[in-house]
């Protein structure tokens, strides 16, 4: 949940005074109060978890936005989709690269393709001896082909036109952007939950 404080930094953000160019801007710099700098980890899987946290969390934080200035919605949905399917491409290829070599399982680095990367995951859990007793892993298998179907190749909710100006058709004209966020939590305890499990299984050798 965000505070007042960080709500209120972040309404700010979106709705900056109006400021020109001036001599000397530079847009990436340090400053020496050490607050006022956010670390870019130059590691690979620290790295990883960051983008992962970060591209849901900024999604989370826009939704929250727009509970209390739903008019902004419209703008910020775009975002928002393209966020947590980032997220969600971002936390498979992390399982899959994380415990798939364990199993013979390749990382799959050069595909968008969230049905493809599902079902390298789910190959990944069965090779472990994973069993879905409670069909979890069907739902969480139809909320990632939703995302497939709505963005196929993480591009609809980047720009309004392909590579040939053709206007890019959207599945949806309105989306209920709370509802969605509070799916993206499902699926966020989902993936966690397998990286713990997985983890304890890897670790415990042959």
């Amino acid at each position: 949940m965000t505070t007042g404080t960080n709500t209120t930094d972040f309404e700010a953000l979106l709705r900056p005074e109006f400021r020109w160019p001036t001599r000397g801007d530079q847009a990436f710099t340090t400053s020496d109060r050490w607050q006022n700098n956010s670390y870019i980890d130059r590691h690979g899987h620290g790295r990883f978890v960051m983008m992962m946290t970060g591209y849901k969390m900024a999604a989370d934080l826009m939704v929250a936005h727009v509970a209390d200035a739903q008019n902004d919605g419209d703008a910020l949905v775009f975002p928002v989709i393209f966020n947590y399917r980032q997220f969600v491409e971002l936390s498979l290829k992390y399982l899959i690269a994380t415990y798939g070599h364990t199993v013979g399982t390749d990382a799959q680095w050069n595909t968008h393709d969230l049905g493809i990367l599902w079902a390298t995951f789910v190959e990944v859990l069965d090779a472990y001896g994973h069993e879905d007793t409670e069909g979890t892993d069907g739902v969480v298998g139809d909320i990632i082909a939703e995302f497939a179907r709505v963005d196929p190749r993480s591009f609809s909710y980047r720009y309004p036109v392909d590579t040939k100006g053709k206007l890019v058709n959207l599945a949806h004209d309105e989306v209920d952007l709370h509802r969605l966020a509070d799916v993206m939590k499902g699926l966020e305890g989902y993936f966690s939950g397998c990286d713990g499990y997985l983890d304890s299984l890897q670790s415990a050798g042959p």
